[in-house]
């Protein structure tokens, strides 16, 4: 039942934010839902309230559920990003996150080559090997999400850490963003491997320089997306 419930609250959840359901408008009443999905009321009416603590919808006695503006979506609920990185580009989302980036993973990295254990270096190289080796796109994006993940748990700052689940969302729409047809690309490996010799050297500046050198990259490669 629990993971039914899941698959509901993913199959709604991307509609809204994919645009199916327009700001304001009414969501189907739970018995059309239930029909839709071949679930009780009752998980309809649970998934619903799932739903609503991610900002996403209203639910009032009487008029129904209602989709709520974006503007108070939990954004960082890793399931709402995720559902964002799954819908068609929109420009205002990737600069606001390619923003958010800008602002943290430099601390980040300044973090982690002044303080980072071996064990963490270590995970870092190992992440790296991987796009090193990786064959197919989809591969190369998995190792490059380690690699910033690893980044950022060796930075030691126990908040900054505990945005690594957000983040992995954000590195994930991002990266798709800036993706295009697969192939080498010796430029960005070159760019991880100076933000790791950073790190092995505990060179804060650097790894902080390298860091910001990937995002400006990256922000070049989406400046061809068409806005929604």
């Amino acid at each position: 039942m629990r993971n039914f419930h899941h698959q509901i609250v993913d199959a709604v959840g991307a509609s809204i934010v994919a645009g199916r359901y327009a700001e304001g408008a009414k969501l189907p009443t739970e018995p059309q839902l239930a029909e839709t999905y071949g679930a009780s009321r009752l998980i309809i009416r649970e998934a619903m309230k799932s739903l609503a603590a991610k900002g996403l919808v209203s639910i009032r006695p009487r008029t129904g559920t209602h989709v709520l503006p974006r503007a108070e979506w939990n954004l960082f609920d890793p399931a709402v990003l995720g559902w964002q990185s799954e819908a068609p580009p929109d420009r205002q989302l990737i600069a606001d996150l390619m923003e958010l980036r800008q602002t943290i993973e430099p601390l980040a990295a300044r973090l982690a080559a002044a303080r980072a254990r071996p064990e963490k270096v270590a995970e870092i190289r190992a992440a790296f090997e991987a796009m090193e080796k990786a064959r197919t796109q989809a591969s190369y994006i998995e190792a490059d999400l380690r690699f910033h993940g690893a980044v950022v748990r060796a930075c030691g700052n126990q908040f900054i850490m505990q945005l690594e689940t957000a983040l992995s969302a954000v590195w994930k729409t991002s990266f798709q963003a800036s993706s295009d047809a697969w192939g080498s690309d010796a430029e960005a490996l070159a760019l991880h491997r100076t933000l790791l010799q950073s790190i092995e050297m505990r060179d804060a500046p650097a790894a902080e320089a390298a860091v910001l050198a990937l995002i400006a990259r990256a922000v070049v490669r989406i400046e061809h997306i068409e806005p929604r």
